[in-house]
């Protein structure tokens, strides 16, 4: 017997009666829904383990032994704040390192269900258990019909949650596409209809976080508009799988992210905005070494906009013009137009400076003071782009 695959089961004090449950097309008649979730898995090597309180050890512990081997595991009854914690803590020490776990609530009282969910979702986290199911077993007294529900999705669906969290907070795709993958494989194990485009939307989302990570303009637009087309069709791949149907809320948030950045060409006006809604993505995902990078090219961009250069193979000729008149304040006096831009330029350029070569310098900014420095910074850049794309509107 595997010791790290683990039936993990609480015990009430209600008066069970047999019936027979349902379980992968066998049932089992008995009292006890523990007692058929072990029978379903004692022959791929689960043990069972039984929370139980005082009283109801003392009203079916007894009983259950003459049916099935268990460990008894005791827990209080859960009618104060620091008893719940109590539970909680004595389920985290029961539950071992890497364990497969199936998680019967059938006889869960009150806030032990909810409390289930929770350390489940916790022992995932910290101590890399894989939780098989989650099972609630249900009686009908009037009918004395019995079945089984799994519950699991209702745990995935915390997961998918986490995982979207972690994307749209942190710019971290991989939880997600995982996640997208391991449920378009699931779609080809049962009945029903089968996925198309989940997996190709997390690989998508891969794709653009990737680029937008290493500063690729042109292949973040171009990303964003082909994960805008997969999420059009993962759509129809939600509305057709029952338990993924909440999933669609997920990625409508998905695509409310990305949209903004879906264009075609860079320089166009879509494009520059699109570049606009990269920086402010980046700053809202802490990743500043990218944001002020990102402003530093866009007012080489704007430069040759404004000047008439070419903004892909002239930018060395905005660059050495900034420079130049960064350093001669008379002359760009002479020029109201471009003044805003030149007078962000060396601020601009001296940040980015100083993040490219990991504070390896004299004077270096502290963190906290560089981070307030970008995050300023990249407004005004910001607002010297709008400035632009309405002059370009009203012209």
């Amino acid at each position: 017997m595997d010791s790290r695959r683990l039936i993990l089961s609480f015990l009430g004090t209600g008066n069970y009666q047999p019936a027979k449950y349902p379980l992968d097309g066998e049932e089992y008649e008995t009292p006890y829904t523990q007692e058929a979730i072990l029978r379903r898995y004692q022959e791929e090597g689960y043990a069972l383990k039984v929370l139980m309180t005082k009283e109801a050890e003392a009203k079916h512990g007894a009983s259950l032994r003459e049916r099935v081997e268990y460990e008894p595991v005791p827990i209080p009854s859960g009618h104060t704040e620091e008893e719940l914690w109590e539970i909680f803590n004595t389920i985290v020490d029961n539950v071992p390192e890497g364990a497969e776990l199936i998680m019967d609530v059938s006889h869960g009282f009150r806030s032990q269900p909810i409390l289930a969910l929770a350390v489940l979702h916790f022992l995932q986290a910290t101590k890399g258990v894989k939780v098989r199911r989650i099972l609630y077993g249900f009686y009908d007294p009037g009918t004395r019909e019995a079945a089984f529900f799994d519950l699991t999705p209702f745990l995935t669906l915390t997961e998918w949650t986490q995982a979207t969290r972690d994307l749209l907070e942190h710019g971290e795709g991989l939880h997600l596409r995982e996640l997208l993958r391991e449920i378009h494989r699931q779609s080809y194990q049962v009945d029903g209809p089968k996925a198309k485009k989940l997996s190709s939307v997390g690989e998508a989302l891969d794709r653009v976080e990737d680029a937008l990570d290493l500063l690729r303009v042109k292949e973040t637009l171009e990303s964003a508009k082909e994960l805008l087309k997969h999420l059009g069709a993962a759509a129809q791949d939600v509305a057709q799988l029952p338990r993924s149907r909440p999933l669609g809320t997920l990625l409508d948030r998905i695509r409310e992210r990305y949209h903004p950045l879906a264009a075609e060409d860079p320089f166009s006006p879509e494009g520059l905005k699109a570049q606009g809604e990269m920086m402010r993505l980046l700053l809202q995902t802490r990743r500043y070494a990218q944001a002020i990078a990102l402003a530093r090219e866009l007012l080489v961009t704007l430069a040759c906009l404004q000047k008439g250069w070419d903004p892909l193979e002239e930018r060395e000729v905005a660059e050495r013009w900034l420079s130049t008149k960064t350093k001669n304040k008379k002359s760009a006096a002479k020029d109201p137009q471009a003044l805003p831009l030149i007078s962000l330029w060396e601020e601009t350029a001296d940040l980015r400076n100083d993040v490219a070569h990991a504070a390896m310098r004299e004077n270096p900014a502290r963190t906290g003071r560089l981070k307030e420095a970008i995050e300023k910074v990249c407004a005004r850049t910001q607002a010297l782009l709008e400035a632009h794309l309405s002059r370009g509107a009203e012209g």
